[in-house]
């Protein structure tokens, strides 16, 4: 069965994790990815810990399915190789700076007069163009130039950053749509074309509170464990350090749960009749709410109270509850991949796999690369042996490894 981007030919000059993982994804459906990395050193995702026997767990979750090159991206030599790699190319994607890849002679407007089809993709931190396009390339800066720092976090305390860099990963979607999108066009019309793909703003239009701001004038912030305008939707502690969701806002849910803690005069009360006076009162209803759950020994025993009641909840997990739950690996969410050649005592990492549910075509993982272990197989396409090994002895220790 052929796979959703069996055929396409993917030119990957991306480093850290947004544009790694589009092409991680391309690769997992079948495009063939060739990685072009920095000699010595490779993407700066390879010293990112916790490591296996000196490869990054980081490194392998975004790389899996590439074929590993390595090229000094300001030398003619290389920018000569990857020309000649862009003629039978069908998307380049790469995440530098604005501006540096005209400087190595890769910019879009250079590749395409070699290969008008190709569709060539940019993520940066905040876009190639406008005010923000020269600031510094982080998911952090992007967390906090879109608001969402500002209104994550305790009410009363400071910004909070996402737990994870979620910056990236919805740069890195964004990525993926963007050339999924732009090679459908393609075959359309067969025209080829330029994605601009940012972090920041992909944050923006995630940030729901941005259109009250916007229309309404105000100042929406942090509300921390609890929604600004609806209730009881948030965390909500028990014994133990545990704590659960209980969203029960609803006109059905929430008498249904004053029933089931044994206060179904709640329902009616004047401060929590309503979504807008449970909000206003929410102190109040805290401490109601959380008096019930420490009634249980055990948080589960609460939730499933809860749930058997038809209302909305689940214990928080850690990602240790997460990745013991089986169902997580029934469904493809985690898998076991294999290690590069280099790892000897370890035959496979778990990681996460493919998020996306087709019908017809199903992910495809390859074991991650050691650092310019394609060189010969690709490189050789472009170059000769001795080519390839002068190339490799004047770059030798001219970058630094993270």
């Amino acid at each position: 069965m052929a796979n959703i981007f069996d055929g396409i030919k993917v030119i990957d000059i991306t480093n850290n994790l947004a544009g790694p993982l589009c092409a991680q994804m391309l690769g997992d459906y079948g495009a063939e990815v060739i990685k072009i990395e920095r000699p010595g050193a490779g993407d700066d995702s390879r010293g990112v810990a916790p490591k296996v026997e000196g490869q990054s767990l980081f490194y392998m979750f975004a790389s899996r399915s590439k074929k590993s090159v390595t090229l000094a991206l300001d030398d003619p030599r290389a920018q000569e190789c990857i020309y000649k790699m862009v003629k039978d190319a069908d998307v380049f994607i790469e995440s530098y700076p604005p501006g540096r890849m005209k400087k190595f002679h890769l910019d879009y407007d250079t590749i395409a007069k070699i290969n008008p089809n190709i569709v060539y993709c940019s993520v940066s931190v905040a876009g190639q163009v406008g005010p923000h396009s020269k600031v510094p390339g982080f998911d952090l800066i992007a967390q906090a130039m879109s608001g969402l720092m500002d209104i994550t976090g305790e009410k009363n305390g400071p910004p909070t950053k996402s737990g994870t860099v979620i910056g990236d990963y919805i740069g890195g979607l964004n990525a993926f749509c963007s050339v999924a999108a732009a090679l459908f066009h393609r075959q359309r019309t067969g025209e080829g074309q330029y994605c601009d793909v940012s972090l920041l703003d992909g944050l923006i239009a995630v940030n729901t509170l941005v259109d009250q701001a916007a229309t309404l004038h105000t100042h929406p912030t942090r509300s921390g464990g609890h929604h600004g305008t609806i209730a009881p939707y948030g965390v909500y502690r028990g014994n133990n350090g545990e704590s659960c969701i209980i969203a029960a806002y609803t006109g059905k849910m929430w008498p249904a749960l004053c029933k089931l803690i044994g206060q179904p005069e709640l329902a009616d009360d004047p401060r929590f009749d309503s979504n807008v006076t449970r909000c206003a009162n929410l102190p109040a209803l805290i401490e109601i709410l959380e008096s019930w759950l420490k009634t249980f020994d055990k948080i589960d025993d609460a939730v499933a109270k809860m749930a058997e009641a038809g209302i909305a909840t689940c214990k928080i997990c850690t990602t240790t509850d997460v990745v013991e739950d089986p169902a997580y690996r029934e469904v493809g969410l985690l898998i076991d991949i294999p290690t590069p050649p280099s790892v000897k005592e370890r035959d496979h990492v778990t990681t996460r796999g493919s998020w996306l549910r087709f019908s017809k075509c199903k992910p495809e993982y390859k074991r991650p690369c050691d650092l310019g272990e394609y060189n010969d197989e690709i490189l050789g396409q472009y170059m000769s042996k001795e080519e390839i090994d002068q190339c490799m002895k004047d770059w030798a220790g001219k970058f630094k490894k993270q």
